[in-house]
């Protein structure tokens, strides 16, 4: 509904799927009239019509798009691939003109400057991630020049995956909030995000099992899944929050009060003062990947436990291969965690 703003003037306000526009008129009929002409089909066609005839339209309605739906690691990584591209394609080519020639020409380039096949496939992956979408909502060609190109030769180099000594001797010297931290990490194999975005709700004593989220899907919502949780972190955790302050996450930063959006510093100061070759919070994934499978657990189980590809998949896996808490308990058994776990006794039900 238009209201009267202090010059005498109206402006009419209309929100669509969480979008909204403003528009100032001399009457309240005209902006009335206004609202009422508004519609879903009118903005999408006004867009196409107004933003989408340039590559670099394309991209900067692509990146508002992610912005809204994906994690700020995700759009800043887009938007770094973006500007490499525009190096060396020029942003206002219309995109009827863009061919896999150019792209390849394009991508090329990238490799010499950046002296790196892997970066340039990275630009040339979100360049037609951008192309789809825009394929999808705004009618752009239906043939994309960047899928239709080649990948660039790379060089794959294995992931450093640390011994188990190591992981050891870095919980050894960690505080013991801390190590609590990495005893979830190395027991669920989840992701840095997922453990930070824990909150108490999500697990669950009783039953011996932790729910957790995640945005690594394509249309950036959030999936969940249950992972089971090993009696060894079960009472870690149950004896953690005695002795915690309340608060809904499980791990909170102390700066803030929060949750942890980031922990750069922890595993460099700790793994320096081990004397260890420096190893990060997805290596701890990976570690745990190795164990479960050092331990005889079959491969469709250990990608079950770590969630890989398709959360839906996983959860599928999951339940037909019986991953259970007594599973992971003979896996994680007679590791070297160097605290005494005060018994589980039911407390934090």
């Amino acid at each position: 509904m238009p209201y009267l703003m202090n010059n005498g003037k109206w402006r009419a306000k209309r929100m669509i799927q969480g979008e909204v526009k403003t528009k100032v008129f001399p009457t309240k009929s005209d902006a009335k009239k206004w609202e009422a002409e508004q519609s879903t089909e009118a903005w999408q066609s006004e867009l196409s019509q107004t933003h989408m005839d340039c590559l670099v339209d394309l991209t900067n309605s692509y990146l508002d798009s992610v912005k809204e739906r994906f994690s700020a690691k995700t759009y800043a990584e887009k938007r770094w691939a973006f500007r490499q591209l525009f190096a060396f394609i020029r942003p206002d080519i219309e995109n009827v003109n863009v061919t896999p020639a150019i792209v390849q020409a394009a991508l090329r380039n990238l490799t010499l400057s950046l002296k790196s096949g892997n970066a340039a496939n990275r630009v040339r992956k979100h360049s037609s991630a951008a192309w789809i979408w825009g394929k999808k909502y705004f009618g752009l060609p239906l043939v994309n020049p960047f899928h239709e190109t080649e990948k660039m030769p790379e060089t794959r180099h294995p992931r450093y995956v640390p011994p188990e000594e190591d992981f050891w001797s870095v919980f050894q010297l960690a505080e013991p909030d801390d190590q609590v931290f990495l005893l979830t990490l190395l027991h669920t194999g989840a992701r840095r995000g997922e453990i930070f975005r824990l909150k108490w709700e999500d697990v669950n004593f009783p039953n011996r099992t932790i729910l957790l989220s995640t945005r690594k899907t394509g249309h950036g919502d959030k999936e969940y899944a249950v992972v089971p949780m090993t009696a060894e972190l079960q009472s870690a955790l149950a004896e953690y929050r005695m002795r915690r302050k309340a608060s809904e996450y499980v791990f909170i930063n102390p700066k803030t009060g929060g949750a942890y959006t980031q922990r750069p510093a922890l595993m460099r100061k700790l793994c320096r003062a081990a004397g260890v070759r420096p190893f990060g919070f997805h290596a701890i994934r990976h570690l745990a990947a190795t164990i479960l499978a050092h331990a005889g657990l079959d491969l469709p189980t250990v990608q079950a436990v770590l969630r890989h590809k398709n959360i839906t998949t996983t959860a599928r896996y999951i339940q037909s291969l019986g991953v259970s808490p007594d599973k992971l308990d003979r896996a994680f058994s007679g590791r070297q965690t160097p605290k005494k776990i005060i018994p589980f006794t039911g407390v934090g039900t």
